[in-house]
């Protein structure tokens, strides 16, 4: 496995020599997302309901939506390409919309969260895929956003117990059963009585945001909201 780690790591190193740095979206050099680019990507403008039934993560807020080109390719290349330069862009996308949704200006009772103090956990990958990626893009992305704000990073505070295969192309019970008992919480004193963001860079069922939402909450943990970059 060392040696397979070893021999990514010289693929991306030579790919970054033979390909020039270049926006995904315009394909300007100097920027893997420059900042033209990124300005057409949407945010969504509130906090939408999130339509998967939630039994143990209070909310999940998304910032923008997977189906749009450049969040996408964003995320690929970050996850499968290892550019983790794009992990900037895609915490940007989250530190504009929590910064815009959570301003006290708003009369929803919701956005009352601005005057909480959280600890931000990013969802943890699987041994396996955390060996061959050599990074987790949600903890890269969870560090900038965490030092935005000010709040306390714990990323190491959540383990996975085991390697759960891929949910793609799972249905809501199947991601559910995929993940039954998958996470345990490795730091529960840091837990106990602490607000909690789980970041992730994409959410469908939200089933992953719950597993993970029902172990702290066991351990402890008050509130527990999801902030995800993308809906899909």
């Amino acid at each position: 496995m060392k040696f397979k780690l070893n021999i990514n790591k010289i693929i991306n190193a030579t790919l970054i020599l033979l390909f020039p740095i270049e926006c995904i979206g315009c394909n300007k050099e100097d920027a893997y997302l420059c900042d033209k680019c990124f300005l057409t990507i949407p945010l969504h403008e509130k906090v939408e309901p999130f339509e998967h039934p939630l039994q143990y993560v209070d909310e999940i807020w998304t910032a923008t939506d997977y189906q749009n080109n450049l969040v996408q390719t964003a995320i690929h290349h970050l996850k499968f390409r290892h550019i983790k330069e794009l992990a900037q862009p895609l915490s940007r996308l989250l530190i504009e919309f929590y910064d815009n949704a959570t301003r006290p200006a708003t009369d929803d009772s919701r956005f009352a969260t601005r005057d909480l103090r959280y600890s931000i956990i990013p969802v943890p990958l699987n041994k396996k895929r955390l060996l061959e990626r050599d990074f987790n893009q949600s903890e890269l992305i969870g560090k900038l956003f965490s030092d935005y704000f000010g709040f306390e990073l714990l990323a190491d505070a959540v383990k996975r117990t085991r390697n759960t295969p891929h949910q793609v192309g799972l249905n809501k019970k199947q991601r559910q059963t995929n993940l039954k008992d998958a996470f345990i919480i490795t730091k529960p004193d840091l837990i106990k009585n602490e607000n909690i963001i789980l970041i992730d860079d994409v959410v469908t069922t939200g089933s992953t945001l719950e597993e993970i939402a029902k172990a702290l909450k066991e351990n402890g943990a008050q509130r527990v909201m999801g902030l995800i970059a993308a809906k899909d």
